[in-house]
């Protein structure tokens, strides 16, 4: 393939996937490179943290993903810098690679606003490996405490969450029923009720972008579950065991879970380039970096602007996904001399789970939908989302025993470590 065209795709989340796919037919060779070998569904990463579902059921090996796609490489390895003057990629073990054609879609990490021992102490879930971590220690946590029932009044069955948009909502829900349910009976002798889920939100409202009235179920709904919802309310200090609230208080815990917000791949610094808040690449109606033709950047490593309302797009996995489908495809027109069209963002509607049986879902029309009905529509909406039909159909069977039997999948410990010392 000589002479082709080279399009190197950083990232194979949503965006990177999506543009990789668009490109199958396309007259051009395609490199992907992602520090994971596998693909992450996000949006449910949650529900692995809380089992309701195994790993595999929300990663998918990434060279599977790329069978019968003969003009694609996937390599596994890290990308250290991006020299956008040389249309070079440097990454760990390889010699650098030579572009036509960038897509930078390395997603973001985790933004702890400058806390102090949030790094240190909190759990993060953006991750597989977030995710898998987080599962592991709230199972260890009930095992010390099975131990040495003395760290109940040291705060050990306080879960906080620090967040209070779609993943700590979420989790909060789906945590407070595995703790009221499954861990309960699995751990008869502990004190199951006295365990607490609270989720802490700075501003005034949970799921800030939705409209007054999903915020009020939302908090509603989680309330009657058990959650204890504080609202205008930040965190100014992480310990081992405790938190210090911006109002001085402190709460005993040794579980915190960091889910608000989120700061740009850091290989966005690398490119030379002025970046927008959050340290993200601002890009053009077409994708591209201003100045530098034929470099994309999609996903939360972007910051992508809204053709209709000028206002900067959220950070959702279906956003990721049209934008990956729209580089894709002009990549291709770029490669064949064709003209290209400004990329313009299809809205499904924004939703979020808040319990079993519970969502809710603001249409792009307007409309909303809260209850039973909206977390249907949360089922079939992530289930289109998912890579392809064997994924489809292990979460479908998962969420369906789930549904039947009102049980969640096997509960154990996965990683070999010792707990936090912390306990």
């Amino acid at each position: 393939m000589a002479g082709t065209p080279h399009v190197v795709i950083l990232g194979a989340g949503f965006g990177g996937v999506g543009a990789a796919l668009k490109l199958r037919d396309a007259a051009v060779r395609i490199s992907i490179i992602d520090k994971h070998d596998y693909h992450t569904f996000q949006p449910l990463l949650y529900q692995v943290a809380t089992q309701e579902l195994e790993p595999t059921a929300v990663g998918y090996p990434i060279r599977e993903l790329l069978h019968r796609h003969d003009n694609v490489a996937f390599h596994n390895c890290t990308v250290q810098s991006v020299d956008l003057a040389k249309k070079q990629v440097v990454v760990d073990g390889m010699p650098p690679l030579e572009y036509d054609y960038l897509v930078l879609a390395l997603g973001a990490l985790v933004n702890f606003h400058g806390t102090p021992g949030a790094a240190e102490y909190a759990l993060p879930l953006y991750t597989m490996n977030d995710a898998i971590r987080l599962h592991d220690h709230i199972l260890k946590t009930l095992e010390a405490v099975d131990k040495n029932p003395a760290l109940v009044d040291d705060g050990a069955l306080n879960f906080c969450i620090i967040g209070g948009g779609p993943t700590g909502t979420e989790l909060a829900g789906a945590l407070a029923e595995l703790l009221h349910t499954e861990l309960k009976a699995d751990y008869p002798n502990l004190p199951i009720d006295e365990a607490q889920v609270i989720v802490y939100e700075h501003s005034p409202h949970l799921l800030a972008p939705f409209k007054p009235k999903l915020r009020d179920y939302a908090q509603k709904t989680l309330e009657e579950r058990g959650v204890e919802v504080q609202t205008s309310c930040g965190v100014a200090e992480v310990g081992p065991s405790e938190i210090t609230l911006a109002s001085g208080e402190k709460v005993k815990t040794h579980t915190l879970v960091w889910a608000a917000g989120l700061q740009a791949n850091p290989i966005a610094a690398s490119l030379g380039i002025e970046l927008a808040p959050g340290g993200r690449v601002p890009v053009g109606p077409d994708l591209q970096v201003k100045d530098h033709p034929g470099v994309f950047a999609i996903g939360d490593i972007a910051s992508t602007m809204d053709a209709k309302t000028d206002k900067p797009l959220p950070g959702l996995a279906a956003v990721a996904l049209q934008a990956g489908h729209y580089v894709g495809e002009t990549i291709a027109h770029l490669v064949e001399g064709k003209p290209v069209k400004p990329f313009h963002y299809h809205d499904k509607g924004t939703m979020a789970q808040v319990a079993r049986g519970a969502a809710v879902v603001e249409l792009p029309t307007g409309g909303t939908l809260t209850g039973r009905v909206a977390w249907l529509a949360w089922l079939g909406i992530h289930l289109s989302l998912l890579s392809n039909a064997e994924e489809k159909t292990s979460v479908f069977v998962d969420w369906g025993w789930n549904l039947l039997t009102n049980k969640r999948g096997k509960r154990i410990i996965l990683s070999d470590e010792e707990h936090e010392e912390s306990l």
